[in-house]
């Protein structure tokens, strides 16, 4: 270790000095928290290293008994004792609960609905928890009859279920003659999904002419509402979905809302690395970034929130997304900011510090302005702003940046980022970066 990375370590602990013992270790039942993974390993102390007394299941709850940097200890139906990382469980305070009884019911025979998402889990409750029931896709239409704290009540394939409310479109009918407008508009889409449907109108209820697959490309003609005018490859007229597209040329230059000051009514999407069987990279003391990533979402999502920004997660919980349906989240909301969260890894186990990544020039900004508040804001090395042609930087015309907010693969890194007061400071770093970015 040479003295640089000594001197940041000692900054960092002394940071830690500064903040109130409550925020650093807690005793007492404060509160509850919920097992967020299939199987959780619970420890006997807090930390990665220590040895492995018992194991909990996801949606088990536990009364925490202690809490200690970001690890909690609870008591096991066996009366052991243990400690339980942070990153891998949710609260579950009995407040929350209440809230979750709040229902919104719509008309009985329900408002019809599309999902935005791929690969959708539908389950049996409204809960992450719950049984996953079915699949559905993007452009599957569905009957939302109610919502209930982030869930929407629908029927699949006969049976009740629900599914997150984040990825669902209400479908307005409408007589506007706006609404189905035409405007010329050229360029290329470029198809994000295999299967999509190439229609032969511009609208869901339409007849299906052809099917594209992913990475085709097909020029455009003009625009009707949501949709695209293309022609195929034997000339034949078609349509296709903007949010299930990317587009390139002329016709990407999209406006998205309005550069008024301020995070207030801005949409920005949150973007958690990884997820389901794509776990990323694993530290050396055994953190999964796939949960890390999402624990820096949830918290920075709910300071953006707060500040009235519209704010969209890619994923809330441990599943898989594709790469091109993160894409299309940004494209079908026309973010005014897409955040990709990652921490790094390399061979060799000294490297430190945090990257922020763009690839497009014309994000660049954004890119500036979120670095130099992290940079502000962390006790780690700024590694500064770099070209990075990563997919969700590349294919994306929203305004896009990727960050790498430390190394998982540095034992010393690994057990700072995980901490409560780390996320603070990222996540303050983050929201200063919006912040400027937005009041230029």
């Amino acid at each position: 270790m040479d003295r640089k990375q000594m001197g940041l370590i000692a900054a960092f602990i002394f940071f830690l000095g500064l903040l109130p013992a409550a925020f650093v270790s807690a005793e007492g039942p404060q509160s509850k928290i919920e097992i967020a993974v299939n199987t959780a390993n619970v420890r006997s102390e807090p930390s990665m290293s220590a040895s492995v007394v018992g194991q909990a299941a996801r949606g088990t709850r536990y009364e925490v008994l202690k809490e200690k940097y970001d690890w909690y200890q609870i008591q096991l139906e066996d009366g052991q004792k243990g400690w339980i990382a942070g990153y891998i469980v949710k609260k579950a305070d009995s407040s929350s609960q209440t809230a979750q009884q709040t229902v919104v019911k719509n008309a009985s025979s329900g408002k019809p609905a599309a999902v935005i998402a791929d690969n959708l889990n539908v389950r049996s409750e409204p809960s992450l928890s719950a049984n996953v029931i079915g699949k559905l896709n993007i452009g599957d239409q569905v009957s939302v009859t109610e919502s209930k704290n982030g869930w929407v009540h629908i029927r699949y394939k006969g049976q009740e279920a629900w599914i997150s409310e984040q990825f669902v479109r209400m479908i307005t009918k409408t007589n506007s003659s706006a609404a189905n407008s035409k405007t010329v508009a050229d360029g290329f889409a470029v198809i994000l999904y295999n299967g999509t449907n190439l229609r032969s109108d511009a609208s869901r209820s339409s007849s299906i002419v052809a099917r594209g697959s992913q990475g085709e490309r097909y020029p455009i003609h003009a625009r009707v509402g949501d949709w695209y005018e293309i022609r195929l490859a034997s000339g034949q007229q078609a349509y296709v979905a903007s949010w299930v597209v990317s587009v390139n040329g002329e016709a990407s230059s999209q406006a998205s809302a309005s550069r008024t000051p301020g995070l207030q009514g801005k949409t920005i999407i949150l973007d958690p690395g990884h997820g389901g069987i794509d776990g990323g990279t694993t530290g050396m003391q055994g953190t999964f970034e796939k949960f890390i990533t999402l624990k820096t979402a949830d918290r920075l999502y709910h300071k953006l929130k707060q500040a009235g920004a519209n704010v969209i997660l890619t994923r809330s919980d441990d599943r898989y997304v594709s790469l091109p349906s993160r894409v299309a989240t940004a494209k079908y909301h026309r973010a005014d900011a897409f955040i990709s969260l990652h921490y790094d890894s390399t061979y060799h186990s000294g490297a430190n510090g945090f990257t922020t990544y763009y690839y497009h020039n014309n994000h660049k900004e954004l890119a500036n302005n979120v670095n130099r508040k992290l940079s502000q804001s962390l006790p780690i090395k700024n590694r500064g702003v770099r070209h990075g042609d990563y997919f969700v930087l590349r294919e994306n015309n929203q305004p896009a940046i990727l960050l790498e907010l430390g190394y998982l693969s540095n034992p010393q890194e690994e057990l700072t980022v995980v901490t409560n007061p780390y996320q603070e400071l990222i996540t303050n770093g983050v929201y200063n970066g919006l912040k400027s970015y937005f009041n230029e």
